[in-house]
């Protein structure tokens, strides 16, 4: 077999190289990052030209294979506005997952939100309290937000709150028609038999519920389902 020298084995080599198709192609980071902020900015809406958007968290540059490219946006899930936003994004080429990102965001929202005028203490009821309005960023709030006082009608805190934050509904709770130390109106049937009572509520709960009631001059409770506001049916 005829030998071909070293310098011609070489030389055919680097041609061959330079003549074969560049088998990978790279992704700049910038071409992510612009996918995934166009996402945000449909997410805002009217809001986007007052909102704050910076971004927090860029990925490399990427090397991917040679083919069409198409980036693929998750779409964003959770609270919305909230201060820290991922946006997930797949890089697919010919159709195929080949490379996956997260570009972080934080965002400042600003609207006009309720805030307690003064402090309020736990179980404080909904119509007993003063709230006004004033500019917050939203995207901070845990929680939702409280349109006027009719989305807590008929509620009370279930916490104490703090004169100037954010309202949230998860601050209040359904007055229950029967609260724990309550006073209440006992039933009693046997038959064809029916005795009220009085006695005292050991739990909280409402129509359906079945709670332990203290009937007056008993030594122990009797469990009891509530049928209405104030009033129980003691379980036989």
């Amino acid at each position: 077999m005829r030998r071909i020298p070293i310098m011609s084995l070489l030389l055919l080599t680097s041609q061959t190289a330079l003549a074969a198709p560049r088998a990978f192609q790279r992704i700049d980071a910038a071409r992510v990052v612009a996918a995934a902020r166009a996402q945000i900015d449909a997410r805002l809406g009217s809001e986007r030209g007052t909102a704050r958007v910076a971004v927090v968290g860029v990925p490399e540059d990427m090397t991917v294979p040679r083919g069409v490219v198409a980036l693929d946006l998750r779409p964003l899930a959770g609270r919305w506005p909230r201060s820290r936003v991922g946006v997930p994004v797949e890089i697919r080429v010919d159709g195929r997952v080949v490379r996956s990102a997260t570009v972080w965001f934080a965002l400042a929202v600003h609207r006009q939100a309720l805030v307690y005028a003064a402090d309020a203490p736990v179980g404080a009821l909904a119509a007993s309290l003063k709230l006004v309005p004033r500019d917050e960023d939203v995207a901070r709030v845990q929680g939702t937000l409280i349109g006027d006082l009719h989305d807590i009608r008929g509620m009370r805190l279930r916490h104490p709150v703090l004169a100037g934050s954010v309202a949230e509904r998860e601050d209040f709770e359904r007055i229950p028609d029967v609260d724990r130390q309550e006073r209440v109106r006992v039933l009693v049937a046997s038959g064809s038999i029916r005795i009220q009572a009085r006695g005292t509520a050991m739990a909280k709960g409402n129509a359906g519920d079945v709670v332990p009631v203290l009937v007056d001059n008993a030594e122990a409770p009797v469990q009891a389902r509530i049928t209405d506001r104030g009033v129980v049916e003691v379980v036989q």
